[in-house]
């Protein structure tokens, strides 16, 4: 069964209210929390994500000159890198049996590279978005072990991966069902924060159209499962007290 479920804070990023949602003016950085998820079974430890890479520490301007420059400012302290964040909560990299890589942007992939030696689960269209790029990112390494993992997968007792592309080809959301709790979706970034979601305003996605299909689909498996739900970067629910009730 699963046990406990840890929200895990490991830093903050500036992104542009266009990134948020679409068609919003340009021009407006609201601060967004990065998180990541430990999640401890009867007979496993998985984190889910694994923050930014360690080239953000103190360095807003990590994408200067790119596209994305003066849309995201990553604010990452050395406390933020994923070792850290999981000594905070008594663990190491080596006690984890897996990875869940949701997607492969710099904010939830950056520490990635250091589970050489452990499973990354990620989906298959993931991975092959990846390897058909030209120039990788640094938080993409294609020498780690990566299991691919289908829609309805259970990794272990109470998660159920569901794959819920637009945002990125392969990107995967979650369903949890902790013991003797009320199920909790994650969207991760299916839905960035609550106005996504209840306003069904697209954020930033390769494929709007199919990203928008698949907030359809957590919406009405949310309804079914009477799920609470937990969006990728909504700086509200940090506070709420579910998290510690279920942080046990």
């Amino acid at each position: 069964m699963l046990q406990e479920i840890s929200l895990l804070h490991a830093g903050n990023c500036l992104i542009d209210q266009s990134e948020l949602v679409t068609g919003s003016e340009e021009g407006t950085l609201v601060r967004v929390p990065i998180w990541m998820y430990l999640l401890r079974t009867d007979d496993a430890l998985l984190l889910v994500d694994s923050g930014m890479p360690t080239e953000c520490i103190g360095n807003e301007r990590y994408f200067s000159g790119e596209q994305d420059g003066d849309h995201i400012l990553p604010q990452m302290q050395a406390d933020d890198a994923v070792a850290r964040v999981l000594a905070r909560q008594g663990y190491s990299i080596g006690d984890l049996d897996a990875l869940i890589s949701t997607h492969w942007h710099f904010d939830h992939a950056g520490g990635n590279r250091l589970f050489h030696g452990k499973p990354v689960l990620v989906h298959p269209a993931e991975l092959e978005q990846a390897r058909t790029e030209t120039a990788l990112p640094v938080w993409v390494d294609l020498s780690l072990d990566f299991r691919p993992v289908a829609d309805g997968d259970q990794p272990a007792a109470g998660i159920t991966l569901l794959h819920t592309p637009g945002h990125t080809p392969g990107h995967l959301s979650l369903l949890l069902h902790p013991s003797g709790e009320r199920p909790i979706m994650l969207t991760i970034d299916a839905a960035y924060t609550a106005r996504n979601w209840m306003e069904n305003l697209p954020g930033a996605m390769v494929d709007p159209a199919l990203g928008m299909r698949s907030v359809s689909r957590l919406q009405a498996l949310a309804r079914e499962e009477s799920a609470v739900v937990f969006f990728g970067h909504d700086a509200a629910q940090a506070q709420e007290p579910l998290w510690q009730k279920l942080a046990r």
